[in-house]
């Protein structure tokens, strides 16, 4: 059997086959001395940002803010003691925000302003994802704690699978709403789904029953009529998430 590199960590199959070995050795006789290392240390999943500074403004200020709300709001307590920059971060998102609307309005010098207010916000987050890291290190919630705060774990495969889809269901006034399951460090978590729809263009949101499945089917609703439809899901280890993006459907 193949044991890992000094500091692995051992799974638990892997620990009986050691002790089997040990006992076959100790049974033949022979004078051995085994060093069991097993240290808990070795745990070092780590996350990133997850975008750089060439992602559009708008879509960097929603990622960059969904990050200080996490850290703000910190649902699951995972980040205590709190990010001291917490201020430095929300100065750094006022200030590309009003840069952007600088931009917009060509005011003088306001692309060069946009800019060092992007690059300025981009190094504040550099340093919330070190603080992250930090809690990460060698915690058994350490995916947990990453994603929590809107970051992304390394080496995790980004699905290319919709988060939210709607469809029409088998008979006339019926939609199926579609969730991805909430998963953390590859393993699904028990969660709530929330469901919201709109009829007059997201103005206002009607709730739908919540379920503890990632999907719902409608039932009832008129047809031919645009709708707006929306998600969003809360699990112990990752709190509750922000709406997705609205998904625009006619019921037929």
């Amino acid at each position: 059997m193949k044991y890992r590199k000094k500091g692995g960590v051992l799974t638990r199959a892997e620990k009986k086959a050691l002790w089997r070995s040990f006992n076959v050795i100790k049974r033949k006789g022979r004078k051995s001395y085994f060093l069991l290392l097993i240290s808990s240390s070795a745990i070092t999943i780590q996350g990133k940002i997850g975008f750089g500074k060439g992602l559009k403004d708008a879509d960097f200020l929603v990622n960059a803010q969904a990050i200080f709300d996490a850290l703000t709001t910190n649902i699951s307590g995972f980040y205590t003691p709190p990010f001291v920059d917490m201020p430095k971060f929300q100065g750094a998102i006022k200030d590309f925000t009003n840069a952007i609307k600088n931009s917009k309005s060509r005011l003088l010098d306001s692309a060069a302003q946009k800019k060092t207010a992007k690059t300025n916000l981009y190094g504040v987050l550099k340093d919330a994802l070190a603080y992250i890291n930090n809690l990460a290190w060698n915690n058994l919630d350490a995916a947990a704690i990453i994603t929590g705060a809107k970051m992304v774990q390394k080496g995790s495969r980004v699905s290319k699978k919709q988060d939210f889809t709607v469809r029409q269901g088998k008979n006339s006034g019926e939609a199926l709403l579609t969730s991805l399951a909430v998963m953390v460090d590859g393993k699904y978590l028990k969660a709530i789904y929330y469901w919201q729809m709109s009829v007059d263009g997201g103005v206002t949101w009607i709730d739908l029953d919540d379920t503890d499945i990632a999907n719902t089917m409608l039932i009832g609703l008129k047809v031919n009529v645009p709708a707006k439809f929306r998600k969003r899901a809360k699990a112990s280890k990752t709190g509750m998430s922000k709406w997705c993006t609205p998904v625009d459907f006619t019921v037929q």
